[in-house]
Order: structure tokens, then sequence, then C-alpha cells
């Protein structure tokens, strides 16, 4: 090939992006004179796209961001899709919920973090306003939920994992708009309990005190109430894909006068990340469904959000 077309080959290439990769960064901001440090995975061709939507993954209890990317596995369902993804650290591996006198002991003020981690993404990452989403397991999700409470003006959509909320903050806990949300539970989760009531994982972190937490399908129908919602679901029973995994899975799709509403009962799953790996015991966390992968679904369930 002559010179001149290898050099015309090269600047289209170019153009379209051909030799475009995707950028994983490690950064830090200040943050109520604290280093708060996260992940951020820019899609392919990143540079030369316009503002973005993205993903706050964020990890349960003793995790931090880098094994919230391993777990959750996003990544490449970002650079496909055209999200940006990032994974936050709590501090010691533990987000501040605050939601009693146990949760804010010495712990950092992790709602400013978020709030001022979103103004750093909208700045210098061309993140979109207006399609923040956000997950997570376990305490992860937990603070999902509380952020669309408390951060409601800038979160768009949210998909709690293994997650609930404490029954002392159920009569105030609420969403300031309607919210699209996605509530993934297993019944046979030992930490957070489907049928409410304290489950294993609270213990170490309220204070000794156990955290009286909300039956999932009590809070289905308080996201309901929310949304003002009254439309029966669809149902849809998924594939039995590894039937040797103990769980099956249903799910519950509701159309809320425009605003989603999901919820994926795992019958017989437990406190774990549904297509993930068995990062405890059986014994611990109970069953690992492997029928779906909780990280497509949770993509199929943000990108099917309206852009407004």
């Amino acid at each position: 090939m002559a010179l001149k077309y290898r050099l015309l080959f090269f600047l289209i290439c170019f153009s379209l992006g051909c030799f475009a990769q995707s950028i994983n960064l490690d950064k830090e901001i200040i943050v109520d004179n604290q280093k708060r440090h996260f992940l951020i995975h820019l899609p392919t061709g990143f540079e030369v796209m316009a503002r973005l939507p993205v993903v706050l993954a964020l990890h349960g209890s003793g995790g931090d961001s880098k094994i919230a990317s391993r777990h959750y596995n996003m990544n490449g369902l970002a650079d496909a899709n055209g999200f940006i993804v990032v994974y936050p650290n709590a501090i010691n591996g533990l987000w501040n919920l605050n939601w009693s006198k146990y949760h804010n002991r010495g712990l950092a003020n992790d709602y400013t973090f978020i709030s001022t981690l979103l103004d750093e993404l909208s700045s210098h990452y061309k993140a979109d306003s207006n399609r923040i989403f956000c997950t997570g397991i376990s305490r992860g999700g937990v603070f999902s939920l509380l952020l669309a409470w408390q951060l409601c003006g800038r979160i768009r959509a949210i998909a709690p994992v293994c997650a609930s909320i404490p029954n002392g903050i159920k009569n105030e806990w609420t969403f300031a708009h309607a919210l699209p949300v996605l509530l993934i539970n297993g019944t046979e989760d030992p930490l957070i309990n489907y049928r409410g009531g304290a489950g294993k994982v609270s213990v170490p972190y309220s204070g000794g005190q156990p955290i009286n937490m909300m039956a999932t399908e009590e809070l289905v129908q308080k996201i309901l109430a929310l949304n003002n919602c009254q439309s029966k679901p669809i149902v849809k029973n998924l594939a039995d894909n590894d039937p040797k995994d103990g769980c099956v899975a249903t799910d519950y799709k509701y159309n809320c006068r425009g605003v989603a509403m999901e919820f994926i009962k795992i019958t017989g799953g437990g406190h774990s990340w549904p297509g993930g790996y068995q990062y405890e015991p059986r014994s611990v966390i109970g069953n690992l469904c492997k029928d779906f992968s909780a990280s497509e679904k949770i993509f199929e369930f943000f990108k099917g959000i309206k852009y407004q």
C-alpha cells in the first residue's frame, strides 16, 4: 500500500475511533477535609462522545471499589452501551447510612461525598446530570435506596440488590418525585431478611443492635405507592438456566404511568449478585442464582429509562 493511502487509512480509522480504548482511572477528591477515592471506567470512544449516562456501583459492607468492579463485571456492558461506571469507596468499607445513632459515629457524611462526586463527574468526565443511576448489593443496595430519598433530585433511577430499608424510617422514607426502581432480592437471604426483621448482617455494624428491616414485598408496595402506581404487574418466570443452583427467578414488571418499576424475586436465592461469583460459602450467604446476570438486567433497565 502506497504511503499516502496508508496515511489516509490511518486518518479515517482515527476519526472513526478504530484505535479507541476504554479508560480506567483511580481518582480522589477532597470532601470534608478527607481524601475520598473512586474508580471510574470511561467507555470505548469516550473522547468523541457527548454527555454520557453514569452508573454509580456501590460496594457492600467491608468491600471497596476494586472488589465492586470485579464482582459486578459491568465495564464491558458500559462499553457496549456508552455508559460511564463509577465505583466509589466508602471509608473503612462502610457506607454511612446515618439512620440511627449507631450509623454516624465517627463516619464521614457519604451523602455529601456522593453529591460532590456527581459534581466532579459532570465537570470533568462528561457525565449527563439527567441520567445518573445507582446500584449496589447489601449495604450498597441499602445506600442506593437512601440516596433515592436524600438525593432524589440528582438520582434518575436505582437498582438495589439484596437490600431493604429499616422499619424505623419507613414512614419518612420517600421520593421527591416518581422514581424508576429495579429491586432484586432472594427469599432465603440470611443477611437481609426477605420476610423482614433482623438479618445477621446488621449486628456487627449497628453497635450490637440488630436492625429491624422492612419485608421485601412490603417495600415493593411502598415503592409502588410512592410512584402512585396502581397497575398490575406483567409476570414472567425467568428461564431456569442452572437447575443445580437451588434458585428460580420471577420477574414482575409494572408500568406506573410511564415510570418503570420492576421486582425480580429469586425463590431460594441468598445474599449474592445473580450471575456473579460465590464470594462466601453457602452456609454464610445462601445460594448464588446463576439463571441470569444481575448486571445485564440492570443495564437493560437503566437503558429503558426515558430521557428527561
